[in-house]
């Protein structure tokens, strides 16, 4: 009966540390995430991007925020070309990690420049994500 006990106590202690460590670290991913916009927030990220972000006339833009702090907001935007009143499908379109700080929209450059702007630019944590993104994964 003893053993049986031991049995179960450890078991017990077993399951036990088992959630403490699930919980804590659910707990510390939750940390991470970017906390919840409210639709003018959204809508203020969203403004800038197609304003400052993009080269085209009449950008549409969906965009994903990945971090709000102080003093820079990073996400990734996928914006499409819109002209006209009855825009015909999009001809162009593109995607791009954004770094805004105050009211001032970043972005990678090109080619070989990618990479090297993106360890520059963005903190270390967010750089595979914005790799999975830009290989479209």
């Amino acid at each position: 009966m003893n053993t049986v006990g031991h049995t179960i106590k450890r078991f017990g202690i077993s399951a036990l540390s088992v959630l403490v460590l699930a919980f804590g670290t659910s707990a510390c991913g939750a940390a991470s995430e970017p906390e919840a916009l409210s639709d003018d927030q959204q809508q203020a990220i969203v403004d800038l991007v197609q304003d400052h972000g993009t080269d085209f006339a009449a950008p549409s833009c969906q965009v994903e925020v990945f971090r709000i702090g102080d003093p820079a907001t990073f996400g990734w935007a996928t914006c499409t070309e819109t002209q006209g009143p009855n825009p015909a499908p999009a001809a162009q379109a593109t995607a791009f990690p954004f770094k805004i700080t105050g009211s001032t929209v970043e972005k990678p450059g090109d080619g070989a420049q990618y990479l090297k702007d993106v360890h520059t630019m963005f903190p270390e944590d967010l750089w595979s994500a914005l790799e999975q993104r830009n290989r479209g994964a």
